[in-house]
């Protein structure tokens, strides 16, 4: 499990901009509910987009007047971050370099899930201690069972030859108990995608 990092980083950095496109044409930021939810549960407006990729998300929080800070582990995909003006570093969720109580809310999609769920637990405690009290925590996870690398489709391949992630896959309970001691459950939801079933899930720090 050693190379886990190292070979998504090198799918995300080969691949940032096709990635960044079909991201961007799979969403429509002004009709997902939970963008919305997110800045009424905030308490106050200074935010961290764990695992920003291209930084989508950050900008839609920006222009809704939203100090926003993005952080990824691949250079390529903050380099179109900074394109887009945003406040945005190279950092590794599992080393995040922020003192306590600086953020009132974490947005992460699909950035948790690239974790090994024997580090899960460090990184959340972690995550706990930079948000301020009653501090809002968003992630969004992919539903199953285990963890192992799943290789990149077909339109990366043929342009950057055979890349693949790595992926930890999460029950609902399962995941939820790993948040236990320092967060409480505001709401949760399970959203279906093609084949893939995304579980979706806001936290408040005890």
């Amino acid at each position: 499990m050693k190379d886990y990092k190292s070979r998504t980083i090198e799918s995300y950095n080969k691949n940032a901009k096709a990635m960044a496109n079909k991201f961007k044409d799979m969403t429509d930021l002004q009709r997902r509910k939970e963008f919305g939810r997110f800045i009424e549960l905030l308490k106050g407006n200074k935010i961290l987009d764990l695992g920003c990729g291209a930084g989508e998300h950050s900008l839609y929080f920006k222009n809704q007047g939203l100090d926003i800070v993005s952080v990824d582990l691949s250079e390529s995909m903050i380099d179109l971050c900074k394109e887009k003006d945003l406040d945005a570093r190279v950092m590794d969720i599992e080393n995040l370099q922020f003192e306590e109580n600086t953020f009132d809310g974490i947005w992460s999609v699909t950035s948790l899930l690239h974790i090994p769920k024997s580090n899960i637990e460090k990184v959340v405690k972690k995550l706990s201690d930079i948000l301020r009290k009653d501090g809002v925590l968003y992630i969004c996870v992919k539903e199953g069972e285990g963890e192992d690398f799943v290789e990149d489709k077909e339109d990366y391949k043929n342009k950057n030859g055979s890349t693949a992630r790595f992926f930890s896959f999460w029950q609902e309970d399962e995941l939820i108990e790993v948040f236990t001691e320092g967060f409480d459950v505001i709401e949760k939801q399970k959203v279906k995608l093609g084949n893939t079933i995304f579980l979706q899930i806001f936290f408040r720090k005890k």
